[in-house]
């Protein structure tokens, strides 16, 4: 299924695929991009065991088709919230609610928005090429929506220095700050991300979801409680692998 020239999203067995078709453009989404986006993960069939997100080209995503209003334009702080900032948390949001976890596959640059959508993936395979960068104060535009993706994947000190400097930085120093979960060579990025795909997928369903889940629920919660969490998902996961069938 074709969403939009620079999106597309397929579902192949228990993976559920988003491509940027863009990368000569530079993968630049839309809102209608970003809406159509966290509609299909929101509404994914209960056989998904991975979301992945990669692109067909070089760029990974750098930044979105910009929303701001005409200069001149008579808006309200409501209006820019509804336009500006929604759509993105809209998007950060749905990747890091999926009930199953999300990879991304960065080759790349990742600026701005694209940043932050690696941010909220729960894993990113990156090459050696990739680089990461938060430039809106360049347009003295807080970036405080791609923080929100970024807050609590990496440190805080880490944020302030992408936020204030604008420098782009390696996936070396992506991967030692935890934006990144590994990094290889650009010509084995490809295998890399197939294997890791491979792997998630030979696993079982409810064992992957309740991985998410933990993921999801356990940073928020104190030790005895992400004890609880822990025992009752792998209680509900493994019961799945035991249950019989019920005569009729």
């Amino acid at each position: 299924m074709s969403a939009t020239e620079t999106v597309q999203i397929t579902l192949t067995g228990a993976l559920f695929d988003i491509l940027l078709k863009d990368s000569a453009g530079g993968n630049l989404i839309s809102n209608a991009d970003g809406d159509r986006i966290a509609s299909a993960l929101g509404s994914l069939g209960p056989d998904v065991k991975l979301v992945r997100l990669r692109t067909d080209g070089q760029d990974f995503c750098r930044g979105r088709v910009s929303p701001m209003p005409r200069p001149g334009a008579a808006v309200t702080a409501q209006d820019l919230k509804q336009v500006v900032a929604e759509p993105a948390l809209r998007v950060y949001e749905a990747l890091r609610t999926t009930p199953v976890p999300v990879m991304s596959v960065v080759r790349g640059p990742a600026l701005g928005y694209g940043c932050g959508l690696v941010a909220a993936s729960d894993i990113s395979v990156a090459a050696e090429s990739a680089t990461f960068a938060v430039p809106e104060l360049e347009r003295d535009i807080p970036p405080t929506l791609v923080m929100t993706a970024l807050m609590g994947r990496i440190p805080l000190k880490a944020i302030a220095h992408m936020v204030l400097s604008r420098e782009p930085i390696t996936a070396k120093l992506a991967l030692e700050w935890g934006l990144v979960t590994k990094v290889v060579a650009p010509d084995a990025l490809d295998q890399e991300a197939e294997d890791l795909t491979r792997a998630i997928l030979g696993y079982g369903l409810e064992a992957v979801r309740a991985v998410k889940e933990f993921l999801r629920h356990a940073p928020g919660l104190g030790g005895a409680a992400q004890c609880s969490l822990a025992a009752n998902l792998a209680g509900a996961a493994l019961s799945a692998r035991f249950a019989q069938p019920r005569s009729p």
